[in-house]
């Protein structure tokens, strides 16, 4: 599990990142905003992105979601 942190202008998060390997998928979590998702590895690039801004959008404003979403799709990719 990797654990990462995004700092913005009007908030701050740990987001934690598991991956399995075996199974091929991603669960990522934000424990400050009770948001988790599992994520597979067939999303990616843009479609990531924008599945991550749907889910976020409903716990965070438009440019947070926006932010955070590009955030973790290049955290994961870096994985």
């Amino acid at each position: 599990m990797k654990i990462r942190e995004s700092h913005s202008q009007k908030s701050n998060f740990k987001v934690y990142i598991y991956e399995n390997k075996k199974e091929e998928y991603f669960v990522i979590s934000i424990p400050d905003l009770f948001w988790s998702i599992k994520v597979d590895y067939d999303l990616y690039g843009e479609s990531l992105i924008e599945h991550l801004y749907l889910h976020l959008f409903n716990v965070l404003d438009e440019d947070e979601s926006e932010e955070l979403a590009n955030r973790i799709s290049q955290w994961t990719s870096e994985l």
